[in-house]
């Protein structure tokens, strides 16, 4: 069932005048929201209101700081059915690189069906906290889907070229829009940006024009900085934390774990590896293709990445990048574009839960001492 913007807000404030245990169980699986157009920035916001006005006793926003060079904040929303007990933390953030504008749309649905779908209930909503940020990188994604009905230009010539700007839009951008004085390139790539053996993947800094420019330095810019300040409050909360980002390779699907800066595994790369796959069997893709299950750095070094970060710094043990297929510059009235996007990162999301509880037991009943998962 597709749904407009307006019948959201309209089911939002009709979901509003009933208790939260209805509103929890209200809809089938059948009947989940499946959003027909692209999540931007103000949309978000309205939607979090909504979300938290009409379902408070589970829901808060939590604005980030600092905030954007646009002046936006980032913004997380954390689902807790218990805010009595202490639950395992899940973290989930999206659309760091700014052309993953499907991610926003994947998280919200995920945070709908949690909230207001009796059939993840149980084992997902009631079971753990979910801290999710549907969009990091506000200002890079608003711009790059701002530019998207412009012929394109070599992103680097675009970059360096102020008149090749004119009425055109660059190949990529995978960048925030962030500024430096006298320059005529702009932009950070975010996921560049993150002290954590930052810089370790190359022998000389790319130039500022690059789409893979990491900064003048670690945290250089405020999204990195405010995503360090919420990671460090989180503290050990977070028990699974999930980057979900995009492949722009058609049939290459990944699902990911540290390190991204070298190619020595880290020393859970067994318990790793297995959820990974796992939840690779139980994702399957539309085409009947399994994601590909590996350390990140088999296809390419990267330093400086929010992974690497949250694994090596903050200290979460299990930490996954999931990269399903995303075209960059889709066509933006193809709303079969965001719902096959969204269907696929949600199933690889789930998957990974179930994968986690199943190496530790916790989705396994025994029947005449036999055991059966569910």
């Amino acid at each position: 069932m597709n749904v407009t913007w307006i019948e959201v807000a309209r089911m939002f404030e009709l979901y509003g005048k009933k208790s939260g245990a209805k509103i929890r169980t209200k809809r089938s699986n059948s009947k989940h929201l499946q959003f027909d157009q692209y999540v931007d920035y103000t949309t978000l916001m309205g939607m979090m209101s909504q979300i938290v006005e009409k379902d408070k006793e589970v829901a808060r926003v939590v604005h980030l700081t600092p905030r954007t060079a646009q002046n936006r904040s980032i913004v997380a929303l954390e689902l807790q059915s218990d805010r009595q007990s202490k639950k395992p933390g899940i973290l989930i953030i999206g659309a760091l690189n700014a052309m993953a504008w499907g991610a926003p749309n994947a998280i919200m649905e995920l945070a709908d069906r949690l909230l207001y779908d009796s059939n993840y209930q149980t084992p997902y909503f009631n079971d753990y906290d979910w801290y999710l940020i549907p969009m990091a990188n506000p200002d890079g994604l608003e711009f790059s889907k701002g530019l998207r009905q412009l012929p394109p230009v070599d992103a680097t010539m675009w970059s360096r070229n102020v008149t090749a700007r004119f009425k055109t839009r660059p190949t990529v951008w995978h960048k925030n829009i962030d500024t430096e004085a006298s320059d005529v390139c702009f932009g950070t790539n975010i996921n560049r940006n993150f002290a954590f053996h930052w810089q370790d993947d190359v022998h000389k800094m790319p130039e500022r024009c690059s789409q893979y420019y990491p900064g003048t330095k670690p945290f250089s810019t405020a999204e990195a900085q405010a995503l360090r300040a919420y990671l460090e409050k989180m503290g050990d909360v977070i028990d699974l934390a999930i980057h979900l980002h995009a492949s722009f390779v058609p049939k290459k699907e990944y699902i990911l774990f540290p390190w991204r800066y070298s190619t020595r595994l880290p020393s859970n790369f067994r318990t790793l590896q297995a959820i990974g796959e796992y939840s690779a069997r139980h994702a399957r893709l539309p085409d009947g293709r399994l994601y590909e299950v590996h350390q990140s750095s088999n296809d390419n070094r990267v330093a400086g990445s929010i992974s690497d970060y949250v694994s090596g710094v903050v200290g979460t043990d299990l930490v996954y990048l999931i990269k399903p297929y995303y075209p960059q510059f889709p066509n933006y009235t193809d709303s079969k574009i965001i719902e096959v996007y969204a269907k696929k990162a949600i199933t690889a999301i789930l998957s990974l839960v179930r994968g986690w509880r199943s190496s530790t037991k916790l989705n396994t009943l025994y029947f005449f001492g036999k055991e059966v998962e569910f």
